[in-house]
């Protein structure tokens, strides 16, 4: 019998449970019928050491912990990636492997595919001086670009900005409905704390197509394995201002709506991905998505249909029932 951890995060006395979570509850029953040994683990950065050694134990270890849950945050312990990292050195199958989380999932990628056809004038910025050098001249001929920091999630480190005379608006996407002007000199005084760490930032053009909504298509390996969508995102501009952010619903991977954007994530744009950062379809995730902007819904051509907004790879839910299947076949193949 195989063992599998599928690892959440959980402060210390938490109850949190796969088994009864909404969100991982069917995956947890399907892979228990599937004649998998699946308990739960929770990890916080207080756990970090003890877990290198306790994830030994199981064949395959499943995560689904967010970007800021991840970092060891008292000095000295290693943070999650370095644990399943470890583990993985050992033996034991890891999904997402840390290594493919720094290929595809930050939001580098936007700029390592930028040649792909959905892809455009993405700037990068990894260095502090560079970005106060040049990022205003990108805004001078009234352009609005999107602002993202390396890792994030729910919005969190995402902005709106363009010129406003001799100031910059500012909208942070983790609270749309705010937006602020402040001086050029305050804009990169708070934006340089992005830069810590060996942090960047990726600049993009703002995307009109953001009121046609948002497609999220769900992947498992190199197959995808179902659709959300969702009619309002953050930052989603209405006569008003900004819409707030609506429900997404989910299909399944033979939603007719979404087969055009099927059939090219699969023929076209995966294996070009997989190409660009030497990633194996071995090494792929169990369970990861791409967002994409719907640029015209009308569009003659798939490929001018859509652009990238970001990839998630390292804690993907909810996610789609259909979703599940694919999931505990793609175990099973790994395993076997």
């Amino acid at each position: 019998m195989k063992y599998i951890a599928l690892v959440l995060y959980g402060d210390n006395g938490s109850t949190k449970n796969a088994f009864t979570d909404d969100n991982y509850k069917e995956l947890a029953a399907a892979l228990t019928e599937a004649g998998f040994n699946v308990e739960t683990v929770l990890y916080n950065c207080s756990k970090s050491e003890q877990l290198k050694d306790d994830l030994t134990r199981f064949d395959a270890v499943i995560s689904w912990v967010n970007p800021k849950e991840r970092t060891q945050r008292d000095a000295g312990g290693p943070d999650l990636d370095d644990v399943l990292l470890d583990i993985s050195q050992k033996g034991v199958f890891v999904s997402t492997h840390p290594e493919v989380i720094q290929k595809i999932g930050t939001k580098k990628v936007l700029h390592s595919t930028r040649g792909m056809d959905w892809g455009g004038d993405i700037e990068l910025y990894t260095d502090y001086a560079d970005f106060e050098q040049n990022f205003i001249s990108s805004l001078n001929d009234g352009s609005v670009r999107i602002l993202k920091q390396h890792r994030g999630e729910s919005g969190r480190g995402i902005f709106k900005v363009r010129l406003k005379g001799s100031n910059v608006s500012v909208t942070h996407a983790a609270s749309s409905n705010e937006q602020r002007l402040i001086s050029q000199s305050d804009f990169f005084n708070e934006f340089k704390v992005y830069f810590d760490g060996g942090g960047l930032l990726v600049s993009q053009p703002w995307i009109e197509g953001i009121v046609n909504g948002m497609v999220r298509c769900y992947l498992t390996g190199a197959k995808v394995s179902g659709f959300g969508y969702q009619e309002a995102v953050a930052l989603c501009p209405d006569e008003a201002g900004i819409k707030p952010m609506s429900r997404r619903f989910y299909f399944s991977e033979d939603c007719g709506l979404f087969q055009d954007l099927r059939k090219i994530t699969e023929a076209k744009w995966v294996p070009q991905l997989q190409k660009i950062h030497s990633i194996l379809d071995e090494s792929l995730p169990l369970l990861w998505d791409i967002d994409f902007f719907i640029n015209d819904v009308n569009a003659a051509h798939t490929e001018k249909k859509y652009t990238l907004c970001e990839m998630n790879v390292s804690c993907v839910s909810p996610f789609p029932p259909s979703c599940v299947k694919f999931i505990v076949d793609k175990l099973k193949s790994r395993l076997r």
